[in-house]
């Protein structure tokens, strides 16, 4: 086994599962500030796994969000991976580089991506990739389904909540009749989309306080093509682990096509979320910047203060247009 770019054998559904068949004792990895389709998706894989005879722990670089807490499994993630333990396999979920997966000293076994990032960087011994599915969950279930595994409702309710917000509740592009499916077949089995909407939709004072400091920061270029909105040292303190919902900000503005929210992580870094209306290519341009993502959702960084970083981001942007 070795973790290093492009020297992944990318392998197809059935040979995915022959894997984790192969395998007994895993060791699940996810992504920094983990989003809804990586906590639901690890925490999916992490119960089938148990169903079917074999053990896992689940770890991620950051603790899981509150709001993705509805998961009840998400109680048993990690964020170091546990000493003195034996593992035979490990699997990274909606990972698509190595660098995003944490500074863990990961055992030396066989290794498998089950990722949706057309950026994949092909780290693994082993790729499942499918970038044309709107989520690595949908993946997932597909794979499950297949098998004809059954899924508790915890399952179930993790990859729909997985699924739905990578889709954007099935509002974005990404959304196919397969992801619908997959959605509806989830529910059939017993994911409650009601309890989830309403744990999703739930909003603390301190997000509503969030909300108000980075909706009056927007401001806009290129004829309002290019939407940007800050969130400070003060909002990210109030409500920073969620901090990508906020890109919904600028985004919803008319006459957006690159929403940009930045994002502060110290005096002289800028993370910046990045989401697309139509047609801007924002995998490419966050990795001019050192980032990556998906065509219409992505992310970088520039190691700069938001004023500096800004007049860099736009001349980029521009480009995409």
């Amino acid at each position: 086994m070795s973790l290093g770019k492009d020297h992944a054998v990318e392998i197809d559904k059935q040979q995915a599962m022959d894997f984790l068949k192969s395998h007994n004792r895993f060791l699940l990895v996810g992504h920094e500030h983990p989003d809804g389709d990586d906590v639901g998706s690890i925490c999916a894989l992490h119960n089938v796994l148990l169903s079917m005879g074999k053990e896992a722990d689940m770890v991620l670089p950051d603790p899981v969000p509150r709001v993705y807490t509805l998961v009840e499994t998400s109680a048993q993630v990690m964020t170091s991976i546990p000493e003195g333990k034996d593992y035979d396999a490990i699997v990274f979920t909606d990972l698509s580089n190595l660098e995003r997966g944490g500074n863990f000293d990961f055992p030396d076994v066989d290794s498998l991506c089950i990722d949706h990032h057309r950026s994949n960087e092909r780290y693994t011994d082993y790729l499942y990739l499918r970038y044309h599915y709107a989520a690595t969950a949908e993946m997932l279930a597909e794979m499950f389904f297949d098998e004809g595994i059954q899924m508790d409702k915890d399952t179930c309710n993790a990859l729909y909540m997985a699924i739905g917000t990578d889709s954007g509740f099935f509002k974005f592009s990404c959304t196919s009749p397969h992801t619908l499916l997959m959605a509806s077949k989830l529910v059939e089995m017993g994911a409650d989309p009601s309890y989830i909407s309403n744990r999703l939709e739930e909003k603390t004072e301190e997000a509503m306080k969030c909300y108000k400091i980075v909706a009056g920061t927007v401001h806009s270029y290129a004829n309002g093509k290019i939407v940007i909105a800050y969130m400070d040292k003060e909002a990210m303190d109030l409500d920073g682990e969620n901090s990508d919902y906020y890109a919904t900000i600028p985004r919803c503005i008319k006459g957006c096509e690159i929403a940009a929210l930045f994002k502060y992580r110290g005096e002289k870094e800028t993370r910046i979320s990045l989401r697309a209306k139509e047609y801007a290519n924002l995998g490419k341009l966050a990795e001019e910047f050192g980032g990556g993502g998906h065509w219409k959702a992505s992310g970088c960084s520039i190691h700069e203060t938001f004023a500096d970083a800004e007049p860099v981001f736009v001349k980029a942007a521009e480009k995409y247009l």
